[in-house]
């Protein structure tokens, strides 16, 4: 079955490509439509890699996470490791925050894996700690326009 050009059938079945609502509601009615068959379906989302703008406000994240610590008087020593007495940059607040919360939810290694879901449960599960451990609230950057 054909979706305004979205959907594509491959040896296991139908691949959808959904962008919009309207395409949504159009898979739902073509799901219901099917028989269950002998094994049923086997559905999988995906979400697309993380955007250009994503990796944008991370890597401004970064740096305005490192002045936060920073001017909080927070060095990497306090912060996490009590052998260490450096003032925190964007790299650093990548290599010792971002990228071990970002190992531990999604066992990735490399940011442009991410995808655009993944970035923002990151955002979270540092944002809350900082705000638990430290006092620190640094919200993530975004092009779009305050309420």
């Amino acid at each position: 079955m054909l979706l305004n050009g979205y959907a594509r059938c491959g040896m296991k079945g139908d691949s959808w490509v959904i962008t919009n609502e309207f395409q949504r509601k159009q898979l739902i009615e073509a799901i219901n439509e099917k028989d269950f068959g002998e094994f049923g379906f086997n559905v999988q989302i995906k979400t697309g890699q993380r955007t250009l703008a994503q990796n944008n406000s991370m890597h401004q994240f970064f740096s305005l996470l490192a002045n936060e610590l920073t001017d909080a008087g927070l060095d990497m020593r306090t912060t996490l490791k009590a052998d260490t007495e450096l003032p925190w940059d964007a790299q650093m607040v990548k290599r010792f925050i971002w990228l071990p919360v970002m190992k531990a939810l999604t066992n990735k290694t490399s940011t442009a894996k991410l995808d655009r879901k993944e970035v923002s449960e990151i955002y979270e599960v540092i944002a809350r700690h900082m705000a638990q451990t430290h006092s620190i609230m640094c919200p993530f950057p975004s092009n779009e326009p305050p309420l």
